[in-house]
Parts: C-alpha cells; structure tokens; sequence
C-alpha cells in the first residue's frame, strides 16, 4: 500500500552496498517477499550499486529519470530532496515492475561514454584557454593576426612566451627574430620577423 517501511542513507560504496542488503534482506524475510531493487540513473552514478546488485542475484530495475520526474510533479506541491526522490522512485518501481527494463550496465558502453565526456570537457576547455589567449595577446599586440595567423603554432607559442609584451622586443633584430624562430619551426623567413617589428613599431 506505499507504506514507507524504513528510511536507509548509505554512501556509495561496496562496504555500504553490502549494509543496504542486509537492512532488505532482513525486512523482506520478515514479510517473505523477495527484493527488486530500483534505481534511478543505473548507468550514471547508480551504476556501481546496479553491478553489485547484479552480481549479488538481486533483480534491478532501471528507472528512467522522466517517469521520477513525473512522479514528483503528481505532488501536490513539489519537494526535492533525497528522501522524497527516492521514495517517488520506489512508488514508480511498485506501479510499473513489469514494464520496466532491467538494468544491464554495460562496461564497454560505460567506458566509452566517460572518454566521450573526457574528450568534450578537454574540448571545451582547449576553446575556453583559446579565446583567453587572444583576449590576452590583443592587449599586449593588437596586430597580432597579421604576422601569426594561428595563434597556438609552434613559433606563436615560443613568441608569446618569451615576448609577453612589445618591451621585451627592445634591441631585438629582425635577424635575431629569424634565427631563434629556426630553431622552433626549422624553417623561417626573415619578413616574417621583419613584418613583427614592424606592427609593434
């Protein structure tokens, strides 16, 4: 009848994974009914309590954010907090078992969507320190595009690091320019150190 029998808070993690089973279990037997668990997010951070489940025997059921999310709203006034979730989460579990899908963690699925992640954030972080340089660079050379037209190439790179500003260029020639640019790129044309002097004078 949606009696809520009991309330179990349990970080997450095996040593307490294996405490949450042994509360069940003892309410369970009690009554004589068998355990389903479900859970919310099985492929996110539920993940490593489904695998242990799974590999205990017990049968999970993987509930999709939307219907607890559907449950929740059905309130008359809406609460979020983690007794509540869990507790629409359990009536979802009670009102749709049989249709709802098991959950089978995959690993490979799993794996390759957490380097997908990785690669998205190393992304978005690669724009964001991007566009920082240029704000930088466009203070200290407003002309900057006109002689480095990638601003993270191997000699832009070198440039910016050595002269983080026009004072640092002080009594620098075009000659010493090309000479240290040879050693970065291997090749290097003398204009381009020429056209750099030039657009900071």
């Amino acid at each position: 009848w949606n009696e809520k029998l009991e309330v179990v808070v349990i970080e997450n993690k095996p040593s307490e994974f294996k405490k949450l089973a042994e509360k069940v279990n003892r309410k369970s037997n009690h009554l004589g009914l068998e355990p389903i668990y479900g859970l919310e997010n099985a492929y996110g951070y539920g993940r490593s309590l489904a695998v242990w489940l799974i590999e205990k025997g017990y049968i999970v059921k993987d509930i999709n954010p939307a219907l607890a999310y559907d449950q929740r709203k059905s309130a008359p006034m809406l609460r979020k907090n983690d007794e509540h979730d869990a507790y629409c989460v359990a009536t979802v579990l009670i009102n749709q078992l049989h249709t709802l899908p098991n959950a089978k963690p995959k690993d490979n699925e799993w794996t390759l969507a957490q380097l997908v992640n990785r690669r998205d954030l190393l992304v978005k972080d690669g724009i964001r320190f991007k566009n920082g340089l240029h704000e930088q660079i466009s203070m200290a050379y407003p002309s900057y595009s006109k002689f480095f037209s990638e601003i993270d190439g191997k000699c832009a790179m070198y440039f910016w690091r050595t002269y983080p500003s026009p004072v640092h260029l002080q009594g620098k020639t075009a000659e010493d320019l090309t000479v240290e640019f040879k050693e970065i790129a291997r090749i290097s044309k003398k204009d381009k150190a020429e056209l750099i002097l030039d657009c900071v004078q």
